[in-house]
């Protein structure tokens, strides 16, 4: 969780300062173009890349998670003996993702629910009351037979293919399955109930992307789906991060070093030395070009919004969209309207041996975000505070003490209301927590959740290396309604293979409605019979269940078959609308240039479509002319429908 100061170096390169500066967090009134444009580039770039780089390590994942984890884990960064820079270590992360996104990986999982007999008589209870019959009683039999409720399956993914199966389980009686695949590079998904039937139900979701004039966008996604890489590479991510990480290297020039200040954490007091540098609007528009001149050469952004996101037409448009933004921003710095006042400040603490522990930005609105943690002997705390106005909207506070490799100690949220008037808290209280493999989230220990209002939360959690154990007992009221048990484990590796197109029952957008080929009443009957001899229930109540879902299964067929949407008129309704006698039409109807918009100068509503009122030119940047001319003639089907 925390690194003992002994053995801490100064991990972040001297650059890391520039990737926490947090420029990006304030928005001027009256300059709200420049100001979300600063914004903006700070937070995908500069602010990016500090979240990026506290997201790779072992230490912030914990953090976020806000699950307590070892020293060592904890400053995982720390053990990479202090030469890797932050781009290094993000790209070794992006490029480890892509390894195991080509290896593909599969999630074992179980869930089971072991109802006690208050839980079986408060569910008979509320099902039936007093009621006493034949079904009454076949019905109370399973539930009070019935010891443990399971599900379990498997999740694969593999690049762009995910597959999963699911299976419901009565007391060890497989009762039903589900099955599915997705291709989601070609937009095919697959589904099923092999107990249903065997065949797949296949739906092929890219088939609609030339109808609705999306097709340049689902290239261009099925693209980064199968290449990642192609978007920008790990060594192209690295060279990024650097470069804008630069810019606030050599931009922060008058920094204030306050060494050895008290900083409180919690219920402790650490010594840090505090750099604290102050922005006015002119710094902030000075690093915005800055910012965006690196932007206009750069080959890396500018291939990713030409070619592969397709954001702008071409390098031209690229550059000319920046020119205007620079050009603006100059004229500003030319006329030099700007006052000295401080908008933005950044404090950072900095530990004895160089090792960044917090920071916090502040506006000259009094609106502040404040991250921080420190460590006295065994004690560790940790705050994250946001306020606005000099008032805590939210505060999420840590205090552990360690034993070892373990730790113990409690989480705590305020939070104020809607109005801000009141505050409440939310308290997660652990013991014992140890993580067995920080790679795929194991750990042991004892969590509980205090809420207002509710009942305490008791989580126990077990690992022992290679899987995950969570238990719950569901205590509601002082009365024990039985446990959950959920188990995991993550192993690398998985293969995929995607259902036969040509075996599969095939639905598209045009033929949406045509599932109904799929699958008979009679086959709907026979599963659910059986499915309800499996849980126990009588064999005639079940074949008169499976009867009655027959029944209003071919009532719903019948209905959707006899209504033709081309014999509606709308004739056979009549809306009557009782006006008042001295209402008059004429000063109540929409008009523009004297003509009534969609309707007509009767009291009647005629809607009327005109072709002529949409041209291709207006839509021609975002569809092809074929595109548009598959639309207009769907939008004409309708329109002749409807009238």
């Amino acid at each position: 969780m925390y690194e003992n100061d002994r053995s801490m170096n100064n991990a972040f390169p001297d650059s890391f300062e520039t990737t926490v500066s947090g420029v990006d967090n304030v928005t001027r009134k009256g300059r709200g173009k420049k100001a979300a444009l600063i914004g903006g580039i700070s937070a995908a770039v500069i602010a990016g890349g500090a979240v990026t780089s506290y997201a790779v390590s072992d230490t912030v994942k914990n953090q976020v998670k806000l699950r307590v984890s070892s020293p060592e884990h904890y400053y995982a960064w720390v053990t990479e003996k202090n030469s890797k820079t932050i781009g290094e270590s993000v790209s070794e992360s992006y490029r480890k993702m892509l390894e195991k996104r080509e290896k593909g990986g599969t999630l074992d999982l179980m869930l089971s629910f072991e109802p006690s007999q208050d839980a079986k008589d408060m569910l008979s209870d509320d099902i039936f009351g007093d009621v006493e019959d034949e079904v009454t009683k076949s019905v109370t039999d399973v539930i009070n037979n019935t010891n443990e409720i399971l599900l379990s399956g498997s999740y694969k993914v593999k690049k762009n293919r995910v597959s999963s199966d699911l299976g419901l389980e009565f007391d060890g009686k497989e009762i039903m399955s589900y099955e599915l695949a997705a291709d989601a590079e070609n937009m095919d998904y697959f589904f099923r109930i092999p107990e249903l039937k065997e065949q797949w139900l296949g739906f092929e979701m890219g088939s609609s992307s030339d109808l609705y004039g999306v097709s340049e966008f689902i290239e261009m996604y099925k693209m980064m789906l199968e290449d990642p890489a192609s978007v920008i590479s790990p060594e192209e991510l690295e060279e990024e991060i650097n470069k804008y990480a630069g810019i606030w290297g050599s931009f922060a020039e008058d920094v204030k070093v306050e060494k050895k200040e008290s900083v409180a954490v919690c219920d402790i007091n650490v010594n840090y030395t505090v750099a604290t540098v102050d922005l006015n609007d002119k710094e902030l528009d000075e690093l915005a070009v800055k910012y965006l001149e690196a932007m206009k050469s750069d080959k890396v952004l500018k291939n990713i919004a030409v070619n592969k996101l397709n954001a702008v037409k071409d390098e031209a448009e690229y550059a000319d969209d920046l020119d205007k933004e620079i050009n603006e921003l100059r004229d500003d710095l030319a006329e030099n309207a700007y006052d000295n006042e401080t908008v933005v400040s950044i404090d950072t603490y900095i530990d004895a041996a160089g090792t960044i522990r917090g920071f916090e930005f502040r506006n000259d609105d009094d609106d502040s975000l404040r991250l921080v943690l420190g460590r006295d002997g065994s004690a560790v705390r940790g705050e994250i505070m946001f306020s606005e106005g000099n008032e805590p909207l939210f505060k999420a506070s840590l205090k552990a003490e360690e034993s070892g490799k373990s730790y113990s100690g409690d989480l705590t949220f305020t939070y104020s209301d809607f109005y801000g008037s009141d505050e409440e808290s939310v308290y997660v209280n652990f013991s014992n927590v140890e993580v067995k493999d920080e790679e795929k989230g194991y750990f042991s220990g004892d969590i509980s959740v205090i809420a207002p209002d509710t009942d305490t939360i008791d989580i126990s959690c077990s690992s022992d290396g290679k899987s995950e154990e969570i238990k719950y007992n569901i205590l509601i009221d002082g009365t024990n309604y039985g446990s959950l048990k959920l188990a995991y484990a993550l192993n690398d590796g998985a293969d995929i293979d995607m259902p036969s197109k040509n075996g599969a029952f095939m639905v598209d957008i045009t033929n949406i409605d045509d599932y109904d080929g799929y699958i008979t009443s009679d086959e709907l009957a026979e599963f659910v019979k059986n499915s309800l001899e499996k849980i126990g229930i009588d064999k005639e109540l079940a074949e008169s269940g499976a009867e009655s879902f027959k029944y209003g299964y071919d009532k719903r067929a019948e209905e959707a078959e006899s209504f033709d949407f081309d014999d509606w008129d709308s004739d056979d309704f009549d809306f009557d609308f009782d006006l008042d006698e001295d209402y008059d039409d004429d000063d109540h109807r929409s008009t523009a240039g004297g003509s009534i918009i969609g309707g007509s100068d009767d009291d009647e509503f005629d809607f009327e479509f005109d072709p002529g009122q949409l041209k291709y030119e207006d839509y021609k940047d975002m569809m092809t002319k074929e595109e548009f001319d598959q639309w207009m003639e769907l939008i004409e089907q309708f329109s002749n429908k409807a009238s």
